[in-house]
C-alpha cells in the first residue's frame, strides 16, 4: 500500500491552546473506509510541520493521508 495525500488544510487560533485542541481533534478522528466501517481508518490527519504565528493567529499546517492498494 502506498501513502497518498487527499487534502490539506490550515487550522488557525489566537491562542496556542486553542489551536493545540483543534489539531489534537482532527487527529484523533476516525473516518469511515470504503465500506463504512467505524474504527477501521482509512485515513488521518497528520500535522505538515511545527506551528507558527502571524497576524497575531496562530497557525498549523495538516494534511489528510489516505493508504492506497497499487
Amino acid at each position: 500500500m502506498t501513502p497518498v495525500q487527499r487534502k490539506y488544510k490550515i487550522i488557525k487560533d489566537n491562542s496556542l491552546k486553542g489551536l493545540t485542541e483543534e489539531v489534537n481533534e482532527q487527529i484523533q478522528r476516525e473516518y469511515k473506509d470504503t465500506e463504512g466501517f467505524l474504527y477501521q481508518s482509512s485515513g488521518r490527519w497528520q500535522c505538515l510541520g511545527a506551528p507558527f504565528l502571524e497576524n497575531e493567529k496562530w497557525h498549523q499546517a495538516l494534511v489528510f493521508l489516505q493508504r492506497e492498494e497499487e
